[in-house]
């Protein structure tokens, strides 16, 4: 409780709120906030030390630790897959990002909105897969298989051109760079109809 205090005083100067007065007791058993005069602080120590003071405040007041998931978003829930086989698997939602996927199997697995950011996922196979809603964004994708896989409403980004096969597969709604869906569209593999939700691969590319 009075940490939370603490911390809401040093935000409220940080922003040029009148400070928080806080009890002689509370700063007896709090030396750091005295210290960091969050109370004695004047107007114009106020203007002047701004928002990098506010921080260096919190680091004093936490002891000097930040909370690494804050900045990161958290720890995705696989590191290095390679070689695995995920075949039929439930992996819906699932972290993968920055993950190294090489050789993995994901055949027929449930994918919706799961993360690839940034993996590695060189001679992938996610034929049948269903990757809607999903991340490929910055993935390395060179050797992949997307045979008959559903990627409604999917996030691509550079590198997509590189997936071995397109064949039957299902972009409808997904987000493509224009000058990569240019590429995909070229290639005689985009062709067919997703065997499950019969839509065309060529028409969901929106490929002249």
């Amino acid at each position: 409780m009075i940490r939370s205090v603490l911390l809401f005083a040093i935000a409220g100067n940080a922003m040029g709120f009148a400070p928080l007065p806080l009890s002689q007791s509370t700063l007896r058993s709090h030396p750091r906030a005295a210290a960091c005069g969050i109370v004695s602080m004047s107007a114009e120590s106020q203007a002047h030390k701004g928002p990098a003071l506010a921080l260096a405040l919190l680091l004093a007041v936490g002891g000097g630790a930040m909370d690494a998931s804050a900045v990161s978003g958290g720890v995705a829930d696989f590191s290095d897959v390679a070689g695995q086989d995920f075949s039929g698997q439930n992996l819906k939602g699932k972290d993968f990002s920055s993950a190294v996927a090489r050789d993995t199997k994901f055949v027929g697995a449930n994918l919706k909105g799961a993360k690839f950011f940034k993996a590695d996922l060189q001679d992938a196979d996610f034929t049948d897969a269903n990757l809607s809603n999903a991340s490929i964004e910055n993935a390395k994708l060179s050797g992949v298989k997307l045979t008959n896989a559903i990627l409604k409403n999917a996030y691509t980004g550079v590198g997509l051109e590189l997936v071995k096969d397109f064949t039957n597969s299902d972009f409808t709604g997904a987000q493509l760079r224009p000058d990569v869906q240019s590429k995909i569209c070229a290639r005689e593999d985009v062709k067919g109809t997703n065997p499950k939700t019969k839509a065309d691969t060529r028409e969901s590319l929106e490929c002249p």
